[in-house]
């Protein structure tokens, strides 16, 4: 860390301790912070070159940032936040409502009971395509793939670009690269591309009885349990990039009916995926998103939710690892920074 880095740090630190973020936030306008999570593990570094850390959180630290927002937050369901945004109710200051994407086992059996022992309701975005099945996600398969291979070199389907395999930054950038190749695909198209890099890298995680996903009894627990159950699409592609405009429909809506078939419910809450590209949505999918029957969708644009915001690209926090980073970015996202 450079001396302008530590600086800040140090700055920052100082901060938080003074408590200066939380008596600003008390008199901050009436908002909302989404809180985006994917997985939780006892430990991270289980699987970490599948799942990958960046979207991993250990149990221990999940449960003191629910002990936070319990004790200094105001934990808010989902629901609330959508009334809020329309007009409909208020919001108690220094709101926080907690999300999870895809889908993963671990929401259930790691976070669930966190999040009971705390009394805070949580919202689940399942990719349906995966549920019941030894699949991880694609960019799971993906990720394990680029850094598990023994070859020297990948070269890219879309341009013919070779790109270098022989340290970890490399890897990691040809895996960027395959992200931006695969996220505007979907189902089969998007199966044999996967299919295609596995084959060329010789590397293809085998999942030998582990079952990454929830399955459909598991998805009704969280429901049963009080939580929000919402789609996530069907296959996990970036939906503002999906060209066919059959393809875009299909995952918003047969997505949304699946789960609805399942549950006996109706669903109304969306997560748009964002496994590279950017932006992940736009007018035209929130137009499609309205007509599929959709209340809410969440994205994975930086900020607090504000009174007026359009249900439909409601902004979410990434929750950082370290409680000091998660105590800053709430408290900056309160003070609208």
């Amino acid at each position: 860390m450079g001396f302008k880095s530590h600086s800040k740090e140090y700055v920052r630190r100082a901060i938080l301790r003074s408590r200066i973020l939380d008596l600003a936030g008390r008199f901050a306008a009436p908002g909302a912070a989404i809180l985006m999570y994917h997985s939780v593990r006892e430990d991270p570094r289980d699987f970490a070159d599948l799942i990958g850390p960046g979207i991993t959180h250990a149990a221990s630290a999940f449960r003191r940032q629910m002990e936070i927002i319990a004790r200094e937050f105001a934990p808010v369901a989902l629901e609330d936040v959508l009334r809020f945004v329309g007009g409909q109710g208020s919001l108690p200051r220094r709101a926080v409502a907690v999300t999870f994407d895809d889908g993963f086992a671990d929401n259930l059996e790691v976070a669930e009971p966190i999040l009971s022992h705390f009394g805070i309701p949580g919202a689940f975005y399942a990719t349906v395509d995966l549920i019941g099945t030894p699949k991880p996600p694609w960019y799971s398969r993906l990720r394990y793939s680029f850094l598990t291979t023994r070859k020297p070199e990948w070269t890219s389907a879309s341009d013919g670009r070779v790109w270098s395999l022989n340290d970890r930054a490399a890897r990691e950038a040809a895996l960027l690269a395959a992200f931006d190749l695969c996220a505007p695909l979907v189902a089969a198209r998007q199966e044999r591309a996967i299919h295609d890099i596995e084959a060329a890298l010789d590397a293809k995680f085998q999942p030998d009885g582990h079952r990454f996903m929830m399955d459909w009894e598991q998805v009704r627990q969280l429901r049963a349990r009080g939580h929000v159950v919402g789609s996530h699409t069907l296959t996990h592609p970036n939906v503002a990039y999906v060209a066919d405009e059959a393809d875009l429909r299909n995952e918003l809506t047969e997505s949304k009916k699946r789960i609805e078939a399942e549950l006996g419910l109706e669903v109304l809450h969306f997560s748009y995926p964002h496994p590279s590209l950017n932006p992940q949505w736009s007018e035209r999918t929130i137009k499609m998103t309205a007509s599929a029957g959709y209340k809410s969708a969440v994205t994975t644009t930086h900020g607090l939710v504000s009174a007026g915001a359009n249900p439909l690209c409601l902004k979410r926090l990434s929750a950082p690892r370290r409680e000091d980073r998660f105590r800053w970015e709430l408290g900056r996202a309160f003070l609208g920074r």
